[in-house]
């Protein structure tokens, strides 16, 4: 048997030098192999990768912009709702705990109230110009189309 691969009970390695990943080609003879870098480089730019991902970035961008106008304005729509429920829960559990715990309970209220205070100042404020805004935000990458693929 004249095998060309090593035996694996003999204790020898292949060469990492001439694997599918060294960017070397084996084939001494022909023309030489880009490396697996110059290939990935060239779908890259083949496919327009940059363009899409910056498109995707902008769009993602503008999703959350519009979550977080969103929750701010139904924050402060909903503002007295939200704190008769923290006010109606925290009740509930200084009544279960005796009152053990009404220090912690009234830091934990402070909290929630600030935290929904400063959800409720991410709302477009409308006339001011301040605060998120919900119109699409201009690009020069042009929208993909099912073609460019």
């Amino acid at each position: 048997m004249s095998d060309q691969s090593p035996d694996p009970s003999s204790g020898q390695s292949p060469d990492p030098s001439s694997g599918p990943w060294s960017g070397h080609s084996s084939d001494e003879g022909g023309s030489a192999k880009p490396s697996f870098g110059d290939s990935i480089r060239a779908k890259v730019e083949e496919y327009e990768l940059d363009r899409h991902l910056a498109e995707l970035a902008g769009t993602v961008e503008h999703a959350v912009r519009q979550g977080v106008a969103r929750a701010g304005e139904l924050a402060h729509e909903h503002k007295g709702d939200i704190e008769r429920l923290i006010d109606k829960a925290a009740g509930a559990v200084d009544r279960r705990t005796d009152g053990k715990h009404a220090d912690t309970i009234n830091q934990v209220r402070g909290s929630l109230e600030r935290g929904v205070a400063r959800i409720a100042e991410q709302r477009p404020d409308v006339g001011t110009g301040t605060g998120p805004t919900t119109e699409e935000p201009p690009t020069d990458v042009p929208p993909s189309t099912p073609s460019d693929g």
